[in-house]
């Protein structure tokens, strides 16, 4: 069993706490209001935060928009600076040499691919 001694200690040391932390609370240091949240702080100050999906999207378009402009960029100059100095033969337009010349370039790079898988064509 506890002694009485020990009792009245335990109650002043605990009377001591509580007028500790009623100073400290009256001076400011803990203010009543919670702090927000990061999100909430974000939202305050108009800072935008995606989540791992959203940037997994953003940098999946990024790729898939820089492999579209170095494959089409090449076809779409060429035809239309064929278009501009020679022109085209009876039936075929700049659509359809563009749609030609990126068909090419997606059959080389799939070529390429798969001498490069075979170990082949050094």
């Amino acid at each position: 069993m506890a002694s009485p001694l020990s009792s009245e200690s335990d109650k002043l040391d605990e009377a001591r706490f509580r007028a500790r932390m009623a100073r400290v609370s009256e001076s400011g240091a803990y203010p009543d209001r919670r702090r927000p949240r990061e999100d909430e702080e974000e939202v305050a100050t108009g800072r935008f935060r995606l989540g791992w999906f959203g940037w997994l999207l953003v940098d999946s378009l990024v790729v898939i928009g820089t492999v579209a402009a170095v494959v089409a960029w090449p076809p779409v100059d060429a035809c239309r600076a064929q278009g501009r100095t020679v022109g085209f033969m009876t039936g075929d337009t700049v659509e359809k040499c563009i749609r030609r010349g990126i068909g090419e370039r997606l059959t080389n790079a799939d070529q390429r691919v798969k001498m490069f898988l075979r170990g082949s064509g050094h």
